[in-house]
């Protein structure tokens, strides 16, 4: 969904060069970048899931879940310059089978026969999607921020969503947000999108929100960079703010998630203020990369220019099919979700075999998956939750010629 802007396409404030193939990502003037951000999060409500764990129904999502969680998806794509993806209604049902599994257990990208409400469509999607303990809008954010992999800071959920093969996508979610029983899942394995982009930073070349930075506490989470065709392994980096160079902390070697190679770049010390820029160049690579980020403050920004489509409204996708067995268990051990959390330490597992929570797995080598979760720790705005975030991959090397 988009928003109505006023904004000249030739104020071009900065546009992210990739010195390969002579591509270049589009440019977003400031005010595109603001008004889009202000527009599609103008309504990130979701409303309560008609899934019910008592009955192992999986129900469905209100009118605006799928459509409000799709286009906060859409958003962090538009700013990274990366094609929207759409929702296949037979992912949507997949996932809502995995929720309910989700909702009824606890998080597990491998949940036994024996579980509560198991059902078999939702036990395989379980390992093809990231997986939340919150609802499907507001998890989008935590799969952005990231945050504190037991495994390293991998971003396997942000570079997931960043990917060039995303799409299309399903959108399960079983309960209303509170402490237990809610669960969701964003099912995303096996996409056939080419977007064929060399690099793909985050955050990106060009105006970004501060608020961004904000609701993804991207400065503590760290940026990250990620690429199919660049090998990143040995990668080195610097952010330099005007004449002043930015300590940062790298890590390399991060795992496949969405993207072949991944590195992090972590602010050290210091945070992205808004009317500055911030050039990153990449070393080590056969490939030169240097991108400019412009911190912009979008907080002057009104909604009164969004089209009635910003609002979210839209049409629902497919429920769930019934789940196959019966009575439902304790409650869940995942929490408040939504957006707002952040993620904490995971775990790690095999990498080889039917993904797991908390698991690692290269491309190459099956399927796989990997988990990070937050215990006790206090949300924004000082409500204290039990959040556990994961997300699965099915870990295969893609050729040049995807899917």
């Amino acid at each position: 969904m988009t928003c109505r802007r006023t904004a000249s396409a030739t104020a071009v404030v900065a546009a992210l060069l990739i010195f390969a193939g002579g591509t270049a990502a589009a440019a977003n003037t400031a005010d595109q970048v603001c008004q889009r951000w202000v527009c599609d999060r103008a309504d990130m409500s979701e409303g309560a899931s008609t899934g019910d764990i008592t009955t192992c129904d999986p129900g469905d999502l209100a009118a605006t879940g799928r459509p409000n969680a799709l286009k906060l998806v859409n958003l962090y794509r538009f700013l990274a310059a990366m094609p929207e993806v759409t929702e296949d209604s037979t992912f949507d049902t997949d996932a809502q089978d995995c929720a309910i599994i989700q909702a009824a257990n606890g998080l597990t990208h491998t949940p036994a026969t024996t579980a509560t409400c198991y059902n078999a469509t939702g036990a395989n999607a379980s390992n093809r999607s990231s997986i939340c303990g919150g609802q499907a809008v507001g998890c989008i954010d935590l799969y952005m921020d990231d945050s504190a992999n037991a495994t390293g800071p991998n971003y396997g959920h942000r570079t997931w969503i960043l990917a060039n093969s995303l799409g299309p996508v399903g959108f399960g979610s079983v309960g209303s947000g509170g402490r237990t029983m809610t669960a969701s899942c964003f099912y995303q394995v096996g996409g056939s999108g080419k977007a064929g982009v060399a690099y793909v930073g985050w955050p990106p070349a060009g105006p970004v929100p501060l608020q961004a930075f904000t609701a993804t506490e991207l400065d503590k989470s760290g940026w990250s960079l990620q690429s199919d065709t660049i090998n990143l392994n040995a990668a080195t980096a610097t952010v330099m703010d005007g004449t002043t160079n930015q300590p940062v902390t790298v890590s390399t070697n991060l795992g496949s998630y969405g993207a072949k190679y991944a590195m992090g770049i972590v602010p050290n010390g210091w945070t992205s203020l808004p009317g500055h820029s911030y050039t990153v160049t990449i070393g080590g690579t056969t490939t030169p990369i240097t991108y400019t980020v412009q911190v912009v403050d979008c907080s002057g920004t009104s909604t009164s220019s969004c089209a009635p489509s910003d609002g979210g409204l839209g049409t629902s996708g497919a429920g769930g099919s019934s789940a196959t067995t019966g009575a439902a268990g304790s409650g869940a051990t995942a929490g408040a979700g939504g957006s707002g959390a952040t993620a904490g330490a995971g775990g790690s597992s095999p990498a080889t075999g039917g993904g797991g929570a908390g698991g690692t797995a290269p491309r190459d080598s099956g399927s796989g998956g990997c988990s990070c979760g937050l215990a006790g720790a206090p949300m924004r705005g000082g409500v204290a939750a039990w959040l556990l975030l994961a997300f699965a991959i099915v870990a295969r090397r893609r050729s040049a010629t995807r899917r």
